[in-house]
C-alpha cells in the first residue's frame, strides 16, 4: 500500500505543479524561480509515479524526488498566487511519500543482498 501511496502522491504533484507552471505563472511577476521549481518537480515526480506503477524500485530515485519536492515546496510557499500553493502543499506530500517509499524500497534492496 505504499507504493500506491507514492504512486498517487507523485502524479497529484504532477498535476498541482504543472498547473501552476503552465496556466499561473505570469513572467512578469516573480513567480520565475518558483516556475523553474514547479517545473522540474513535476518532470521527476512523473518519472517516480511511472516507474513505481511499473513496480520498480529505486531508493536513489525516491531521494531526488523527495528534495525536488521540498525545494519546491519552499520557493512556491512564497508566491502569492493559489496555484503556487496548491503546487507547494502538494510538493510537501509527495516528499513525505517518497520518503517512505524509500524506506520500504531499502529494504527490499537489503534483504536482496542478504
Amino acid at each position: 500500500m505504499i507504493y500506491k501511496d507514492c504512486i498517487d502522491a507523485s502524479l497529484d504533484c504532477v498535476k498541482a505543479c504543472d498547473r501552476f507552471a503552465f496556466e499561473g505563472f505570469n513572467p512578469s511577476e516573480a513567480h520565475v524561480h518558483g516556475h523553474e521549481w514547479a517545473v522540474s518537480c513535476s518532470e521527476v515526480c512523473n518519472v517516480v509515479g511511472r516507474q513505481t506503477a511499473r513496480g520498480l524500485c529505486s531508493s536513489d530515485l525516491y531521494e531526488v524526488c523527495a528534495n525536488y519536492c521540498d525545494e519546491t515546496a519552499k520557493k512556491c510557499d512564497k508566491i502569492n498566487h493559489e496555484h503556487a500553493k496548491i503546487c507547494a502543499s502538494s510538493a510537501r506530500k509527495c516528499a513525505d511519500a517518497c520518503r517512505e517509499c524509500k524506506k520500504d524500497c531499502e529494504k527490499q534492496e537489503t534483504e536482496k543482498r542478504d
